[in-house]
């Protein structure tokens, strides 16, 4: 599908450009030019033909050392070839992926260095980017448009002409298709019968969950000939029970070695016997399968594996990489939704007609994938020209849906459509899926590059960090200038700094019940309490004097100007939460009636402040004017909703100095666009409720998720905003 689609672009190019298809002497060459230079062509200096021949810019001129072309390759990726010597391709000098990494031609191995991205930019020029480095782009260093120029990796910073190529096709060539190869047809190894070796089954029925209570379920195990539980064995769990045909096609593969020595786990979904004959059961099949929380995966990791190794005295991986679900239609969905919850658990996913439509949410799928940082879990989907069609959806167009938005969040999975009908070609095509799916054990399944967003936020590499861990109650936390983090461990009445060393330590040991902490301009830290009602001021010593009593305060901040923001709640559960200005000694109230005011930020040009509504899915967004009061009020900032959760529970705002909003939820670190839309999720690795958010350390690009007891980092793109830094003008986010 992304080679098709590269297709389309590049043929697309081709024919805006010369408006029919001529016949081609070289047929596909493309001149390849730089956005920051577009006299200048890429070409391979002095014709070069050794592995090693540096890539500079100069002169068009004709030469073949300055044609290309464009070779699709496996996963949505293409070769750059020059036209001199074909058996070349455009690379990272020796495979590098840091910034810096001379760019130069070596022999065309196919390795991951060779194979790059193609992201089409707005002014219709190109971004690309190296497999193993998703962050990093073909760079022209400083734009230099003089002959000779070096031509390296660079970070992809967006709206950057030194990191955008015009692609374009040389006078006389035709439209340059490059025709998306079929996927290899999958190829059984030939083995003789008498070395598949028949295991052995074993059926129970399960009753003991406690996450389904009183659900009754059968199971069915197979155990391969070659387990001898010396060793864990790999795990294949089966959705809807048992079919011998799958117990023979297990047998065949592990002969093959396609497959390691697997134990299957065929089971049935739960039923919930009616107390009388005559009548039904409690179905829990829609519930189990189709919904679209952790329950199911729970009942799996929890419960049932548990029950099997202890029972049947089986030595069973609990590793996500040694496990694959699978599963058609209904069995699908939750086969994905394992792994999605508990890609630790289960990261290799068999899904055939998956009902990703509006049973419990299932349709929401397409749109997480597209905004959660992207998972590690491979997945081998079908769906069938005539699939399924109901009150809950067409099977077939939701299915195509999953298709684009995994391969938009740079997936590693395969996607096959089928003639037929719901769940054709289950059988046929199982063999292949696990081909796929265990390509390369035990080598771990690794997570894609997300989705384009994400990577203008996210690095390379860079994943969440334990700070530290053992409070009681992390929240309210804002940085300085230096980009140290404060924060208040309200239940222990402390205010903590994380230092620029990442060490926490304690800035207040008696801090009045501090719920929330701000730093002014001038490096004033000031705290507000719910419980003692006073608001205070700590200087960067620690010592505190009282700014203001008999308010409240949930959560502060500070404007650059000195006034602060306070906000309320009453006493009562459903009383309206309130927002306060307070200066010189005084406290104004500027806005009411928001359903329990919690954090605040305003946005680095100075004018825009968000409240976040911790009892909704909304952020609300005002101007703010020179005398502290508030207009334009807006329930603006539109927050995702986990199906099982009432809200998003947003609790901490902040912004970075880039003008993007990070928001903790319960879903993890939502972060939105300008316009309102969150656009980027973040989870932390635990998937607990994240309570603050703040950016600080030494470069004010680390980001800090607080989560009660947990304090989480990363490093990222976006750098630290607040009171202590300047007015910064803020640009229009991609959609």
């Amino acid at each position: 599908m992304q080679n098709r689609r590269l297709t389309r672009i590049l043929t697309a190019l081709a024919l805006a450009a010369l408006g029919t298809p001529a016949r081609a002497q070289d047929w596909g060459a493309y001149a390849i030019a730089p956005v920051s230079a577009p006299t200048m062509v890429l070409e391979a200096v002095a014709g070069g033909t050794t592995d090693g021949t540096v890539v500079s810019i100069n002169q068009p001129a004709g030469h073949a050392h300055q044609k290309w072309f464009v070779v699709a390759r496996a996963g949505g990726f293409v070769a750059l070839k020059p036209a001199h010597d074909a058996s070349l391709a455009l690379t990272a000098a020796q495979g590098g992926t840091r910034q810096g990494t001379l760019i130069v031609l070596e022999k065309d191995t196919g390795a991951p260095a060779q194979l790059w991205s193609l992201a089409k930019q707005p002014n219709g020029a190109y971004a690309l980017a190296p497999q193993p480095a998703p962050g990093l782009g073909l760079d022209l260093l400083g734009g230099k448009q003089n002959p000779g120029a070096k031509v390296d990796l660079w970070k992809l910073n967006p709206n950057d002409p030194h990191l955008q190529w015009l692609i374009q096709p040389l006078a006389g060539s035709g439209t340059a298709e490059v025709k998306t190869p079929p996927p290899p047809k999958y190829v059984p190894p030939v083995i003789r019968p008498e070395e598949i070796l028949p295991g052995r089954t074993k059926e129970f029925t399960f009753t003991q969950s406690k996450i389904f209570p009183g659900t009754v379920r059968l199971v069915t195990v197979f155990i391969p000939a070659q387990y001898d539980g010396r060793k864990p064995a790999c795990v294949y769990v089966k959705t809807d029970g048992f079919n011998p045909r799958e117990q023979t096609m297990l047998e065949t593969m592990i002969a093959t070695k396609e497959m390691p020595v697997t134990i299957g786990v065929f089971v049935r979904p739960g039923e919930v016997p009616a107390p009388m004959q005559g009548t039904l059961g409690r179905r829990n099949r829609d519930f189990e399968y189709d919904g679209v929380s952790d329950h199911h995966v729970r009942f799996l990791t929890d419960e049932l594996l548990p029950h099997i190794a202890k029972e049947l005295g089986l030595n069973l991986s609990t590793e996500g990489n040694d496990r694959c679900m699978a599963g058609g239609s209904s069995g699908a969905i939750a086969a994905f939704t394992a792994a999605w919850h508990r890609p630790e658990a289960f990261s290799r996913v068999y899904a055939a007609s998956g009902s990703w439509v509006a049973f419990r949410g299932g349709h929401e799928f397409p749109t997480m994938v597209r905004k959660f940082e992207a998972k590690p879990i491979r997945a081998f989907l079908t769906t069938a020209t005539h699939d399924m069609e109901n009150a809950a959806g067409d099977w077939f167009l939701l299915d195509q849906e999953m298709d684009k938005a995994l391969k938009f969040s740079g997936y590693d999975y395969q996607f096959r459509t089928i003639e037929g009908r719901h769940v054709a070609g289950y059988a046929e095509h199982w063999r292949e899926a696990m081909a796929y799916l265990w390509q390369g054990w035990p080598e771990r399944v690794k997570a894609g590059p997300s989705a384009p967003r994400a990577q203008e936020i996210l690095l390379p590499g860079e994943g969440w960090q334990l700070v530290a861990e053992g409070f009681k109650s992390t929240r309210g936390p804002a940085g300085n200038a230096r980009g140290e983090v404060f924060f208040a461990d309200t239940t222990a009445n402390r205010i903590h700094r994380i230092g620029l060393d990442g060490k926490v330590s304690v800035f207040v040991a008696e801090a009045g019940a501090a719920h929330c902490v701000t730093i002014g301009a001038d490096g004033s830290l000031f705290t507000t309490s719910e419980k003692s009602g006073k608001l205070m001021r700590y200087d960067p010593a620690g010592q505190g004097t009282v700014v203001l009593e008999g308010i409240s305060g949930h959560s502060i901040l500070a404007r650059p100007d000195g006034g602060l923001y306070v906000t309320t709640n009453g006493d009562k559960p459903n009383d309206p939460g309130a927002v306060w200005f307070i200066k010189d000694g005084k406290k104004t109230r500027v806005d009411n009636g928001i359903k329990f005011a919690t954090g605040m930020a305003f946005r680095p040009d100075q004018w825009l402040l968000s409240v976040a509504e911790g009892h909704s899915k909304w952020v609300y967004s005002y101007g703010m004017n020179a005398d502290g009061s508030l207009a334009h009020k807006e329930r603006f900032f539109h927050l995702y909703v986990a199906d099982w959760d009432d809200e998003a529970g947003p609790e901490s705002v902040c912004y970075s100095r880039e003008g993007r909003q990070f928001i903790a939820t319960r879903s993890g670190v939502q972060i939105s666009a300008d316009d309102g839309p969150t656009q980027v999720i973040l989870p932390v690795p635990d998937r607990a409720r994240v309570i603050g958010v703040a950016l600080g350390g030494a470069g004010q690009d680390t980001l800090f998720a607080f989560c009660g007891n947990k304090i989480w980092q990363r490093k990222v793109q976006h750098h630290a905003s607040g009171a202590f830094t300047p007015w910064t003008k803020v640009t229009a986010n991609k959609l």
